[in-house]
């Protein structure tokens, strides 16, 4: 019977912990490229009450509309991230996480196709939560699906960005991240918090 390094690291998804690996770059290495579908919630978690994922989910959606801009340059990637618990965070996505990390202690989420946006705004009780109407026919929203007949132009502009060397991101889908981050001082005195990060094209049109 074989005995476990206590020195090396183990992957806990692995049913075969033979290999282990020197450190945690490495571990997470192997995590991201055997392991991309994991999805199974640690067993740590513990309910919230819902009056605290409501008020999360409400600063969600606050923070979000700050970033639904109405001028025409505002078009494109957008990035906001709001602290939250590990628990909170799982209690409002967990039916949709799609990639668990024991190592990184990290999850994902990515919402993209026609029946997206639905998806979103009953997960956060808002059936508007990706768009900002600013009245005379002006809309700021959230894309998270293509349709067929507007690819055409999007390849088009891609092929001018690409000319007038600039990035364009591609769009049609939303990911959130959850995972912990912060430093250490030169004591190794840690400060650190959980965080969930999002990530999502804005588009604009005339309604």
């Amino acid at each position: 019977m074989s005995t476990q390094d206590s020195t090396r690291l183990y992957c806990s998804i692995c049913k075969r912990r033979v290999k282990g690996f020197k450190n945690r770059s490495g571990l997470q290495r192997h995590e991201t490229l055997k392991h991309t579908s994991y999805n199974t919630l640690p067993s740590h978690i513990r309910p919230v009450p819902d009056s605290e994922l409501s008020h999360l989910k409400k600063a969600i959606i606050k923070e979000l509309q700050k970033r639904l801009k109405n001028h025409y340059t505002a078009v494109g990637k957008q990035v906001f991230s709001i602290h939250c618990s590990e628990d909170a965070f799982v209690g409002i996505f967990k039916n949709h996480i799609a990639r668990y990390s024991p190592c990184g202690s990290s999850y994902l989420c990515s919402f993209k196709g026609e029946k997206a946006f639905e998806e979103v705004g009953k997960i956060l009780d808002d059936e508007n939560w990706g768009e900002r109407n600013y009245g005379e026919g002006q809309l700021s929203f959230v894309r998270l699906y293509m349709p067929e007949s507007e690819n055409g132009n999007y390849e088009q502009n891609a092929q001018n960005a690409i000319k007038s060397k600039k990035k364009l991101l591609v769009n049609g889908e939303m990911t959130v991240q959850w995972k912990v981050t912060g430093g250490k001082d030169k004591e190794n005195h840690k400060f650190e918090a959980g965080s969930a990060q999002f990530r999502f094209f804005l588009d604009q049109c005339q309604i």
